[in-house]
């Protein structure tokens, strides 16, 4: 065998145990795991409702906890543990102004304070007005009419309904009953009026009749608020007749 073979042989077998080589690496390579970074977002703990709050609702302390909330997705207005960190006491014992749902942020604008002199103004819709009316368990369905029901007020004295779909916003002071205390009968209930349906009651109250209230299906669909076309818009006049004083509603 002359030497030019021997050379081509030489470089031949160099270049198969090259590439074996290279193949034996770039397999190995494949089979090593990838370590893959995870980068966090900043995040700070907010205040959330455990639940859906409804509006009147009374809040325990249960019912808020903190959760981790992205730092690019903060508003002023929520509450974070860095500022307030007794915030879930300090609300125990509120009421809700506004619905809050499941894991939404809190804000000190939507829960207020029982012990605020405004708390009831909190929970009034603008433009509407709160009025107290006297109430039995036999004028209010038995005691199972409660806060943020739905009810007609019907004039008892002249048997037919003057007012429909009512908000009530309190059966005396109960705002949110616990599990298993869900009858509350008073002797009081607000209810939430415009206010020509919150003259309307005080004329008929006034006048000496006894109102009641019907609760309202929780399904039905109407407006709130709607009055009875026949006394409605009506004015009122305060007649005095031999030192007695009555008002009375003009048709």
């Amino acid at each position: 065998m002359n030497a030019a073979r021997i050379g081509v042989l030489v470089l031949a077998l160099v270049a198969a145990g090259l590439a074996a080589f290279l193949a034996r690496g770039l397999v190995s390579s494949d089979n090593e795991p990838v370590e893959t970074k995870v980068v966090e977002a900043p995040t700070t703990e907010v205040l959330v409702a455990v639940s859906n709050l409804q509006v009147g609702q009374r809040v325990a302390s249960g019912d808020l906890r903190w959760q981790k909330w992205p730092d690019e997705s903060m508003n002023a207005a929520y509450i974070t543990r860095t500022q307030r960190p007794a915030a879930v006491e300090e609300y125990s014992g509120s009421v809700a102004r506004s619905a809050v749902l499941s894991g939404e942020p809190v804000t000190a604008e939507k829960l207020v304070s029982l012990s605020g002199a405004g708390f009831m103004s909190a929970l009034i819709e603008p433009g509407m007005r709160a009025t107290a009316i006297t109430i039995s368990a036999k004028t209010s369905a038995g005691g199972f009419i409660l806060p943020n029901d739905r009810v007609d007020v019907i004039d008892i004295g002249k048997g037919r309904t003057i007012l429909r779909n009512i908000r009530v916003l309190a059966i005396d002071q109960r705002f949110n009953e616990k599990a298993g205390e869900q009858v509350a009968i008073g002797n009081t209930a607000t209810l939430e009026l415009t206010p020509a349906q919150a003259e309307l009651v005080a004329v008929a109250e006034g006048d000496g009749n006894r109102l009641a209230l019907a609760l309202r299906s929780m399904r039905e669909q109407e407006l709130a608020g709607n009055e009875d076309l026949s006394t409605a818009g009506s004015p009122v006049v305060r007649i005095v007749r031999y030192g007695t004083a009555q008002t009375v509603r003009v048709r």
